[in-house]
């Protein structure tokens, strides 16, 4: 398992002390424990506790805004602008450099605060799914009951399930501990029933729930007046004393936090006294509201009064105001805090099941992988390695503003061709920055007549004059092709404005096939809801042969590869192994036969049925023995017809991101648009263009 997303349902769950109890447990068998929170508590320019905690304690040195790239009033904005996408891809990106550097990730999920609380469980839900991580569940079971427990928990895994998130288990925090041991068998019992792993049930610990007194000054803007070298005081409840000194008094608690109106001078002289006196229980400090000071003489008296060892802070608010503030402020950790840092790593190690969580991270997942993953995941391969690609449609508008966003991304280096002048007026008038691009023009471009030669150097033997292969030089589209075969480019997109013909007939002249490839042909990337599927050939050729079959599944595979895939091949037919009969069958299994014999290594299966190579249940009954049914993620179309109805059928009924056509087969990449294409369709095709020439 690569990571583990440990969300809850509610504030003050103890989230972020399993989380970091969990992170202390897996290095014990990991040495790169990598650590995430997507959505944290930054305000007033202060970052969130838990990630400067965690960064600490670990020794992490990914900076904060890598560990924490989203407050929670980002996510908020960006959400109410309908940005979930935008949201998503900043998570994931920030995961990826995390993961880039680590074996296991523990991502922190939110902590259910303000106007977004009853969104976050969608939230959390979408970001897990996202990256892949199986959802660990913390559930407080401070003053509930086991069916109480059990009622938030069910509900919770519901809504996870929806998302299609894996959930694998629940700790319980905060339970009593004179009721600890009933809690946890019942729990176990009855969470089984709803198919939950309990995975711990730790006791409640006093001292994790009270704040510092240290704490209690920085979060409220309090003011120290005495006391400073006790601000590592243990807070407990906090208690307003308005009532006559004698009432007051006898309602003290141990380590009870004392707020007082700063000019009751009586209620602090009576506060002190008992705080040195044997007789009664000691406080942990005292709030002073109004932001008014006591008299002089008094603060003489407590300057000079030996076995006072409590803070006094003093805040402006009224005395309402700061109860209110302090009752609700969360308590947090820190890294310095010693004693609360032992207490919680020993408290995972003893109740939280650790065989159970090496087993969970030991198990080998099926990855999934969303359509805004793997777009991404083309992007960041680009960005790695940056190419030229060069688009001969300069001044065709939607081709402008992806050139722009690809090179603010950093995705590739881009080449225009075209009149500059048109090219610039188009850029300005969409407001598309390509300052950086490099722009062409084949008429008076110092190039032409090198090319000129080139063209015809490869086409006499056609007919092809000098003269001629000047002007057909001309032609954007052969001049950025020329371009890619001399290496002065790395790959070429077109089609937004040319047909299919037009864009990959001069890459037939110039470029050719690769070794061992007699035939162009094309796939889809068909980005499904988890997982990504390669169909091929859905776009170039009609009634392909056997022999041009096996060479489109030989180039499927590879790009499979190229793209991040372990090739599973399905050459499929309307029948399964054996089961039919007919010269459509014959052909299918005559290509089957061809690519074992071409590539002996590749998991090739056919013929065989679509519902035989993706159902793992169907396969099991068609073919037991193959390895390649059920798991198939490679779909070889025996024609054009079949092929592309299908993944049109499959684009518009599964809601699949189709990406392509991929062109594949030529020695270097050229890929085509659709006329009807998007911006982010040319942004993709560029990306994928820019891969497949990392490979060449």
């Amino acid at each position: 398992m690569k990571s583990l997303y440990i969300s809850s349902t509610e504030p003050r769950s103890g989230k972020s002390m399993v989380a970091i109890g969990l992170m202390k447990l897996i290095q014990q068998r990991i040495d790169r424990v990598g650590y995430i929170k997507p959505i944290g508590n930054v305000s007033d320019g202060a970052g969130d506790d838990d990630v400067e905690l965690v960064r600490r304690l670990f020794k992490l040195e990914t900076p904060p805004e890598i560990i924490n790239p989203l407050s929670i009033e980002q996510a908020r904005q960006i959400l109410a602008d309908g940005g979930e996408d935008e949201l998503l891809t900043s998570v994931l990106r920030a995961y990826n450099q995390v993961a880039d550097q680590a074996d296991v990730v523990v991502v922190e999920g939110t902590d259910y605060k303000g106007a977004t609380a009853a969104l976050e469980l969608d939230i959390n839900a979408h970001i897990s799914k996202t990256l892949d991580a199986p959802v660990l569940m913390v559930a407080s079971g401070a003053e509930r009951s086991s069916d109480e427990i059990i009622a938030q928990v069910t509900v919770a895994k519901e809504s996870f399930d929806e998302k299609g998130c894996d959930f694998i288990g629940v700790v319980v925090t905060g339970v009593e501990k004179g009721i600890h041991q009933r809690i946890q068998t019942t729990l176990e019992q009855q969470l089984s029933r709803h198919g939950i792993d309990l995975l711990g049930v730790i006791p409640y610990d006093p001292v994790l729930g009270r704040p510092r007194l240290g704490e209690v000054a920085r979060k409220i803007g309090a003011r120290v007046m005495f006391g400073h070298e006790f601000l590592h005081n243990l807070a407990s409840t906090p208690r307003v004393a308005a009532m006559t000194i004698g009432n007051a008094i006898e309602r003290l608690k141990e380590g009870m936090l004392l707020i007082t109106p700063g000019d009751r001078e009586d209620m602090l002289l009576a506060a002190m006294v008992s705080r040195v006196a044997t007789t009664y229980p000691n406080i942990s400090g005292i709030i002073l509201t109004g932001g008014l000071d006591p008299v002089e003489s008094v603060r003489k008296l407590i300057g000079g009064l030996s076995g006072f060892n409590i803070p006094i802070l003093q805040v402006p608010y009224d005395t309402f105001e700061t109860a209110v503030r302090v009752s609700q402020m969360p308590v947090s950790m820190y890294a310095g805090d010693t004693q609360k840092v032992e207490r919680v790593y020993r408290a995972v190690r003893q109740w939280v099941g650790e065989e159970k969580i090496f087993h969970l991270l030991e198990l080998e997942r099926q990855r999934k992988t969303t359509p805004l993953v793997f777009l991404n995941s083309l992007l960041e391969r680009a960005r790695k390695n940056r190419k030229r690609v060069v688009m001969p449609e300069g001044s065709e508008e939607r081709t402008l503003k992806a050139v722009s966003r690809v090179m603010d991304d950093g995705v590739a280096d881009m080449i225009l061709i075209g009149d500059e002048d048109e090219i610039r007026e188009a850029a300005n008038r969409i407001d598309a920055k390509i300052d950086h691009a490099t722009i062409i023009n084949p008429v008076t471009s110092e190039a032409l007549d090198r090319y000129a030669e080139s063209y015809h150097q490869l086409r006499k033997h056609k007919g092809i004059t000098l003269d001629h292969a000047r002007d057909v030089m001309t032609d954007p589209i052969y001049f950025g092709t020329m371009m890619v075969q001399l290496g002065e480019a790395d790959g070429l997109v077109s089609g937004a404005v040319h047909t299919t013909r037009h864009t990959i007939s001069p890459a037939f002249q110039i470029i050719k096939t690769g070794p061992g490839i007699s035939l162009v042909s094309s796939v889809f990337l068909m980005c499904l809801e988890d997982r990504v599927l390669v169909y091929g050939d859905c776009a170039i050729n009609p009634d392909p042969t056997a022999e041009q079959l096996a060479d489109i599944a030989i180039s499927s595979a590879g790009t499979a590869r190229t793209f991040g895939f372990e090739p599973m091949v399905a050459m499929l037919s309307y029948s399964t192994g054996e089961s039919g009969v007919g010269p459509d069958v014959e052909q299918v299994k005559q290509a089957t036969e061809l690519v074992r014999q071409r590539d002996p290594e590749l998991k090739v299966e056919g013929p065989i049925q679509y519902d035989a190579a993706i159902s793992p249940d169907t396969a099991r009954a068609k073919m037991p023995e193959s390895v390649v049914a059920g798991r198939a993620n490679v779909f070889i179309f025996p024609d054009l017809n079949s092929g592309n109805t299908a993944y049109k059928a499959v684009q518009r009924s599964a809601r699949a991101v189709a990406v392509g056509p991929v062109l594949q087969g030529l020695a270097k990449p050229v890929n085509d648009l659709s006329r009807g294409c998007s911006v982010e369709d040319i942004v993709y095709t560029i990306a994928i263009t820019a891969i497949q020439a990392q490979g060449v």
